[in-house]
């Protein structure tokens, strides 16, 4: 089965995004995210129904994820089904090589919605990563006890940032990368609010030298 996965050719982003599901367009990234629904988050669902954490106030169950709901739902358990077709890997690498915002701007995010799903959808992360070194990717996660009980190695080009679970909480206990909320603009280092919500030119999500992150909550 492998070796009829590797004959496929895939030779079009059209191909590749009828695999995948399609990909996320949002206005503060400088690239292109791919995404799943908050709603199948294994660690997130059960954080929702705790007050004071990051998930009760969840961004990805508001705004345009609710308002466009019919259109952007389906979609989002798309791409959650899609993480088992065998030629979801190259898929995504024929995009991190061609679709231009990631090529132009050499950074990818993973899940502006949803979380990885469990080893094998890690796994099939760190191959895209592996095979695409030009590009740093950036995993934002609240997987904690998946990511710390990954036994193979991290692509040095992946940039996972474990997520603190509560508002104005202190950052997770890990050895690479986190991220933290909080309620003050003053003790936020990500200052994409001053911006319009964009980046801008500031690229620290992606960047392994910056430890921690913290947003302002929104």
């Amino acid at each position: 089965m492998d070796i009829q996965n590797n004959l496929v050719e895939i030779n079009t982003l059209k191909a590749a995004k009828e695999i995948v599901g399609g990909w996320s367009v949002t206005s503060k990234m400088p690239t292109i995210s791919w995404s799943t629904p908050a709603q199948e988050c294994n660690t997130g669902s059960k954080l929702r129904k705790i007050k004071g954490t990051v998930c009760s106030d969840c961004y990805a169950m508001k705004g345009n994820y609710v308002r466009y709901k019919k259109n952007i739902l389906p979609a989002l358990y798309k791409r959650l089904e899609s993480i088992a077709n065998p030629l979801w890997v190259k898929a995504m690498v024929f995009i991190m090589k061609n679709q231009k915002t990631v090529k132009d701007s050499g950074l990818f995010r993973w899940h502006d919605s949803g979380d990885i799903q469990g080893v094998e959808h890690l796994d099939k992360i760190c191959q895209i990563a592996y095979e695409t070194p030009e590009i740093t990717h950036w995993l934002p996660t609240k997987e904690s006890n998946l990511v710390m009980n990954y036994t193979k190695p991290i692509p040095k080009n992946l940039v996972i940032r474990l997520s603190g679970s509560f508002v104005d909480g202190k950052p997770p206990i890990f050895r690479c990368n986190t991220s933290t909320v909080v309620s003050d603009k003053d003790n936020a280092t990500c200052r994409a609010f001053e911006n319009e919500g964009k980046c801008g030119d500031c690229r620290q999500c992606w960047d392994s030298s910056v430890k921690n992150v913290s947003y302002f909550q929104h």
